[in-house]
């Protein structure tokens, strides 16, 4: 059997970024060489002079006789559509021949040949030129009778898809953690406890001044402490609930394993309305609880985290199992083409034996032996790779396997759908990402040390921002005597130091939290946005989990499926973001307003403008408008909001 037919599955997991790949499509041409008298014809074609090698170095110096090239037939077909004319393969056979002196001298090795014929011929100049790409409307096979071989020729084709950007998961800690800053001996880890110091003292202070004030600590009746005591036990049953109901993506997901239902188009259709359902109950729902804005906040987001997470884990294992199903189709096609390459050996094994037990057809037999490795070595240069057109194909299947086994190798090893099981979906809800992978960078323990520092900073910064909140913010914003411009100026630093307050409790805190308990290693939940220089980076650096998850389910997957232009795909995902952002302004506020629509579309002139030549080449200026926004846009949502 050829040797290019062997086929060894390999063992490792493919790499994150899907690269190129190509799509083989086959078109078989079938044309007719005449056998016609061979001598008397002069003239070597260079190019097969390397082939005949081959042939001259079985047969004995005094049997052989020159070997001769004919030039076969070229044939052009019209296509049956009056408007469209097809142009088929011109193909050329060369026959060879030589007189049977020594009938034994002509039983020849062909598969030996065959395979030199293949090496050679990729190594010949010759045959680019000769290549030819074949289009039919349909395959035409003739009749055979003497003096007539067909040859079958084999056109492979490729076509390159859009490169997919896939985010790469890997084992880093996040930049403002103690223990990374300790770790790479950054120069300002000084200023990190300077800063904490600092915010320690910020906290006596306003706990001393709220303590003179009214007598107490963190306030009383109609304060934001009342806010958040309010309901506080039905909010935690809701919240658990709605947890818990997501498990209706992993019921699907069964279903869809189970072999059930497709997930094109039918496990699209219930995935999409299952998800409609479920933010429409949670946000029914905190609206009816009449729950104020921390809560109705606060559950409101938490149902849009848990809908993303859904959404990617549907969707994900969803393309895994078209995938599964593009798996059993190749490994079926290799199955049958390396019994098709079986029988083919077999049957020229037959017809060697058969040559030499019937010495009266010796003759003929090594006469159709030459014609026939003649036209292989014609198929062969017309072949745009230059080998076998069944190991081109029993390699391109191969690597299609190989690929696809890739894709669905689970952390355990085996195949999807091993991982649709309740503890991978579990730990999947615990993993701080809001896209679903096979497999995760895991770290070897869980410290708890680690965990119990990161719940006693999430707990100091807390208290921090309730302060601020209660003793900067609310007295400003329900005063009606103070006018809005003198509170956006007294709220600029307040709202400033709630943002980075907010920023650090979600993403250093909580987040490496959860990646501590679910051993989740890559803690690169943002990067350094404090550097940025421009609102379009910034979107992509301060919330590293909601980016990645845009790019994958909202801007790529507006390209693949709606076909639109990178800018209409960039300004579609920067319009679903800020639609959810003033939804969740709608529960809170119960109204519909707007403004926090309308100032992140804002953003969209803002970056046209820090594309201007001077603020681009120019960092420090860049950043600094970067900064000037975001010190006036929260303050200007809070004082059009609260006086709204």
């Amino acid at each position: 059997m050829n040797s290019d037919l062997s086929y060894t599955p390999s063992s490792g997991a493919k790499s994150q970024v899907e690269e190129d790949t190509t799509t083989t499509t086959t078109t078989t041409t079938t044309t007719t060489a005449k056998v016609s008298k061979i001598s008397n014809l002069e003239g070597e074609l260079g190019g097969v002079v390397a082939c005949h090698q081959a042939v001259h170095q079985q047969i004995t110096s005094s049997e052989a006789q020159e070997v001769q090239q004919l030039n076969g037939s070229v044939q052009t077909q019209s296509g049956l559509n009056s408007s469209t004319t097809t142009q088929t393969t011109t193909t050329t056979s060369k026959s060879l021949s030589a007189p049977a002196a020594s009938p034994r001298a002509h039983l020849l090795d062909e598969n030996q040949v065959r395979g030199d014929l293949a090496h050679r011929l990729v190594k010949s100049p010759s045959t680019s030129s000769l290549a030819s790409t074949q289009s039919s409307t349909g395959p035409e096979t003739p009749s055979s009778s003497e003096g007539y071989h067909t040859i079958s020729t084999t056109s492979v084709v490729t076509t390159r898809k859009r490169k997919v950007r896939r985010p790469t998961f890997e084992a880093r800690s996040s930049r403002l953690d103690p223990e990374m800053l300790t770790k790479n001996q950054d120069p300002f880890r000084g200023f990190h406890t300077l800063f904490w110091i600092v915010m320690g003292a910020y906290g006596l202070i306003t706990f001393e001044q709220n303590w003179t004030k009214a007598g107490r600590a963190f306030g009383g009746t109609g304060t934001l402490f009342s806010s958040f005591s309010q309901d506080a036990i039905i909010l935690a049953i809701s919240d658990l609930g709605l947890v818990l109901s997501t498990g209706v993506a992993l019921l699907l997901i069964k279903v869809i394993a189970k072999g059930w239902i497709r997930y094109r188009v039918t496990g699209m259709v219930i995935q999409h309305c299952v998800q409609v359902l479920f933010l429409l109950f949670a946000i029914a729902w905190a609206i009816w609880r009449e729950w104020p804005w921390v809560q109705s906040g606060f559950f409101t987001l938490h149902a849009i985290s848990m809908l993303m997470k859904i959404h990617s884990y549907i969707a994900y294992n969803g393309e895994l199992s078209e995938k599964l199903i593009q798996l059993k189709k190749c490994e079926a096609a290799y199955a049958q083409l390396k019994k098709n390459d079986a029988t083919t050996t077999d049957d020229n094994d037959n017809d060697s034996s058969s040559s030499s037990s019937h010495t009266s057809d010796d003759q003929d037999q090594a006469s159709q032996s030459h014609h026939r490795l003649a036209s292989e070595a014609a198929a062969a240069l017309l072949q745009d790779s230059a080998v076998n057109p069944s190991a081109v194909n029993a390699r391109a299947l191969a690597a299609e396997i190989d690929e696809l086994k890739g894709e669905l190798r689970c952390e355990n090893g085996e195949l999807w759908p091993a991982n649709v099981t309740i503890a991978n979906y579990a730990d999947y809800l615990i993993v701080p990402s809001l896209i679903y992978e096979l497999q995760y960078p895991r770290t070897d323990r869980i410290r708890p040390m680690y965990v119990f520092e990161k719940v006693v900073a999430t707990l100091g910064t807390f208290t921090l921002l309730y302060l601020t909140t209660e003793h900067y913010i609310y007295p400003v914003v329900f005063d009606p005597t103070i006018s809005p411009l003198r509170a956006l100026v007294l709220l600029l630093i307040p709202f400033m130091m709630n943002y980075l307050m907010i920023f650090y409790i979600i993403f250093e805190c909580i987040c490496n939290a959860f990646a501590e308990l679910s051993r989740f290693a890559d803690r690169n939940f943002y990067e350094d946005w404090w550097n940025c220089v421009g609102f379009d980076e910034w979107a992509r650096k301060w919330n590293k989990p909601v980016h990645h998850f845009l790019l994958r389910h909202v801007y790529d997957s507006s390209i693949e499926s709606f076909q639109l232009s990178k800018s209409n795909a960039a300004f579609a995902t920067f319009f679903l973001s800020s639609c959810v952002h003033e939804l969740v302004m709608m529960v809170v506020t119960r109204k519909v307003r707007l403004y926090l629509f309308v100032l992140q579309m804002f953003q969209l002139p803002l970056i046209w403008m820090g594309n201007i030549k001077v603020i681009r080449e120019t960092p420090r200026l860049a950043n600094t408008l970067f900064w000037l926004g975001m010190f006036c846009g929260p303050p200007l949502l809070g004082v059009a909001y609260c006086y709204a």
